[in-house]
């Protein structure tokens, strides 16, 4: 069994995650972290677990039973967690005689470790699953923007076909902050939560759109060594929705799109969460769940270049494939699992 703990059980994306954790037939969930919350029961925290878990916040991690540690908060408490792991012992690579179960398994969601560091294979499964299954312990999760991009471009990467300049419309969740605590507001129904979907403390004039782009551009290019071209990315909120996240990207691209539809089967045949539609995918196909739609449609031409183009619509839900989910699906893999154990989800379709 996969004994788990979380740190910064406090965040909207912790409460995603526990409700993932409980009903996983292969995890105990033992510890779940949050100082500030230290004795409150979960279910009285988190809506939702009311049956499900007797559960309560504790102040640190202390059960040695633990070989798995899911990193929610800030970057620095991943850091501060990262760096007393490799004090008392280094655990970025199984030892010869060590089974990955018997080892510490680290999974990021801060967004802290996103360039590799720490040990750390980028939590695109699409593109890493081989890095993951093949003996890794540590996952940095992607923020939901970059994913939603990445799982929009990848066929084209992996075949190539990506050049000049890319451009993405990013609609987010009118609330969106995967990663930030909820707070103790009265109003539990509409929790004060930030609109960052990216954990990243923000620059000044740095939207989430822009920290996303560099996410997503640099594991672009390592899909595509030859990619020099440029990734365009602005955003927009949608009002009417809380979890799903639209892209909509347009790629100068003279292959037909006949062509291209079959690139990005093939693509995602041997994949399970990621699916290409012949309609334009709707929030309600996916949320809540860990699917990811994709839709393509070819235009005339681009309008900024006058070239042939493809516009592909990549359609996610924020909090699950954005985030808890495919930090379940990269867990699921370390351990070599099936990655879908945990995942078999209904969508909200009403």
């Amino acid at each position: 069994m996969i004994n788990v703990g979380i740190i910064g059980g406090e965040t909207e994306a912790a409460g995603e995650l526990i409700r993932l954790l409980i009903n996983h037939p292969d995890v105990i969930l033992r510890q779940v972290a949050s100082p500030a919350h230290t004795g409150q029961r979960l279910d009285l925290f988190h809506r939702g677990l009311t049956g499900d878990t007797d559960l309560c916040f504790v102040r640190q991690l202390d059960d040695p039973k633990l070989n798995c540690v899911f990193l929610l908060g800030e970057p620095w408490q991943a850091r501060e967690f990262l760096a007393e792991a490799d004090s008392r012992r280094h655990i970025s690579e199984l030892a010869e005689d060590e089974e990955p179960e018997d080892c510490l398994h680290i999974i990021d969601l801060t967004g802290g470790c996103l360039d590799g560091s720490e040990g750390m294979v980028y939590g695109f499964p699409e593109f890493r699953r081989k890095a993951l299954v093949r003996g890794a312990l540590r996952a940095a999760i992607p923020s939901p923007v970059a994913i939603a991009l990445e799982l929009a471009l990848f066929p084209l990467a992996k075949n190539h076909l990506l050049g000049g300049v890319i451009e993405a419309n990013i609609e987010l969740p009118a609330r969106g902050g995967a990663m930030r605590p909820i707070t103790e507001s009265s109003d539990r129904e509409r929790p004060e939560i930030s609109t960052r979907l990216d954990p990243i403390a923000p620059i000044e004039n740095r939207t989430d759109a822009d920290y996303a782009s560099e996410e997503a551009l640099r594991e672009l290019k390592a899909m595509d060594c030859a990619f020099s071209g440029t990734l365009k990315v602005s955003q927009s909120v949608s009002p009417s929705s809380t979890r799903g996240l639209i892209a909509r990207v347009s790629v100068p691209c003279g292959v037909s799109l006949d062509e291209i539809r079959h690139l990005y089967d093939e693509a995602y045949e041997d994949h399970s969460f990621t699916f290409v539609i012949d309609r334009t995918p709707e929030i309600a196909d996916i949320a809540n769940t860990n699917k990811c739609l994709i839709s393509l449609s070819s235009p005339e031409a681009d309008l900024n270049s006058h070239q042939p183009a493809v516009r592909i619509t990549a359609v996610i839900d924020s909090l699950i494939k954005g985030r808890a989910g495919n930090a379940v699906h990269c867990m699921n893999l370390l351990f070599g699992l099936s990655e879908r154990t945990g995942l078999a989800l209904k969508a909200s379709t009403v």
